[in-house]
């Protein structure tokens, strides 16, 4: 008979990952937007809502160490237990990119001249579209799905060397942009990183079903 308890222990914890999820791409899209828009407003309220992530991160972890403890799941719950506890951290740390993209837009919005942010505004674009196809794997418990979504990561990589170089060229040439353009590589090294452990959540959603470690990198 199944254990109507665990089970439902264990949709309580996806539903604790899947709020992360959507608190990681709400602070995503305020970062890049407040990049953008020149919006100080919203690039702080991510640099502040950041403390609740990582309390709600905190709820999430003690949640899954509970239940592994009190209820000593074996199997497929233990894998489910694990891995998502696992998806929480990769979270917790996407938030943490976040808001030092957010920390380094801030003092951006008030300069004059800054280079061109097209590149590196649809650089977030991908990544919060990775970041949303991932957590619609996680929903889904979709080990396919995330794995299709890992094989994207390559096209992340392109689009961040090339920015890098550009940025590295615009500082050679440009001494009044050395500033702008060093805090726009450290936001898309930022965004990289959130990217990078998109593939990382990917592997927990194969761990999660099979029970299997695989490299997706």
């Amino acid at each position: 008979m199944a254990d109507l308890a665990l089970e439902a222990e264990l949709t309580e914890l996806r539903d604790d990952v899947r709020l992360l999820g959507r608190l990681v791409v709400e602070a995503l899209q305020a970062a890049m937007g407040g990049l953008g828009e020149r919006d100080g407003d919203r690039l702080r309220q991510v640099i502040a809502g950041d403390a609740d992530l990582n309390e709600r991160h905190r709820q999430e972890r003690e949640r899954a160490l509970a239940l592994i403890g009190e209820r000593h799941p074996d199997g497929s719950a233990l894998h489910q237990a694990v891995g998502l506890m696992l998806m929480g951290s990769e979270l917790e740390r996407m938030g943490d990119h976040a808001k030092s993209c957010a920390r380094l837009a801030l003092p951006l919005i008030e300069l004059r001249s800054r280079p061109r942010l097209d590149d590196i505004l649809r650089l977030g674009a991908f990544v919060e579209e990775q970041v949303r196809d991932i957590l619609e794997a996680v929903t889904e418990d979709d080990a396919r799905r995330a794995q299709d979504v890992a094989a994207r990561d390559d096209r992340i990589d392109r689009i961040y060397h090339r920015l890098f170089d550009d940025l590295v060229e615009t500082m050679r040439e440009q001494a009044d942009h050395v500033y702008a353009a060093t805090n726009l590589l450290l936001i898309a090294h930022n965004l990289e990183r959130i990217a990078d452990r998109v593939t990382n959540i990917a592997e927990d959603v194969v761990f999660l079903k099979s029970g299997r470690i695989v490299e997706l990198g």
